[in-house]
């Protein structure tokens, strides 16, 4: 599948000039990059196979130019390692197939003119193989916290519109992995604002999550949040 992104043409005008009217009247264009991307922007990839990036290509106009890339890494959470300094971004050339975790790889053009364009694509690497019959789709509530709304994006692959929960007024979205429906995992994202955590589902789609938000001061780290299926 390939995926079109279109970005605008700039007219850049040249001014008249009292000293040089050679200047006077010129007008010309700059194209900005514009890029086409093989396969979807959400990739999931099975720890241990190797992954090989389906590629990026930029046009200025109708000619191609470089496209350069890079990765942003956010392994799996373990438990018992959730203080700040265990869960660290990495900056990557290529993402680690070895390694489960999200993974958000940038590719970026620049114009001869010097303008910049970039598009990004989100690597899901999961420790094993999904199960696709699971679905944890619905409408949750945690406490008076604003409910969260969790659509399927790939197999294995949540998106949550809220993850915080347990009375919280602060509603923030993630990202939430799982291959066998009971496992969850939420790799260190910034929405709203940085969270990360785990937790397991039982099969009334209760979550038992321990979430964590590790820019406070002092960090507030594996507080207990529970999200019920409505």
């Amino acid at each position: 599948m390939k995926k079109i992104i279109y970005s605008l043409i700039l007219l850049a005008f040249a001014g008249m000039s009292c000293e040089d009217d050679s200047t006077a009247d010129i007008s010309r264009i700059t194209y900005y990059p514009t890029f086409s991307m093989e396969g979807d922007d959400v990739l999931v990839h099975i720890a241990g196979d190797p992954y090989t990036d389906p590629g990026v290509t930029a046009l200025e106009g109708e000619d191609e130019i470089e496209v350069t890339k890079s990765v942003v890494q956010s392994k799996f959470i373990v438990p018992g390692m959730t203080q700040p300094g265990d869960v660290q971004y990495a900056t990557l050339s290529e993402v680690d197939d070895d390694v489960p975790g999200m993974y958000t790889v940038t590719y970026t053009a620049v114009n001869k003119d010097g303008y910049s364009g970039t598009t990004q694509r989100i690597v899901f690497v999961l420790a094993d193989e999904p199960d696709p019959s699971v679905d944890l789709s619905g409408t949750y509530t945690s406490g008076t916290s604003p409910t969260s709304v969790v659509t399927k994006v790939a197999d294995g692959v949540f998106f949550a519109t809220n993850v915080w929960g347990g009375g919280s007024t602060v509603r923030i979205g993630a990202y939430v992995l799982t291959s066998d429906g009971v496992n969850l995992n939420v790799p260190q994202q910034d929405t709203q604002t940085r969270i990360f955590g785990y937790g397991t589902r039982n099969g009334a789609g209760t979550w038992s999550m321990s979430m964590s938000r590790p820019l406070f001061s002092p960090p507030l780290i594996d507080l207990a949040k529970v999200w019920t299926k409505q």
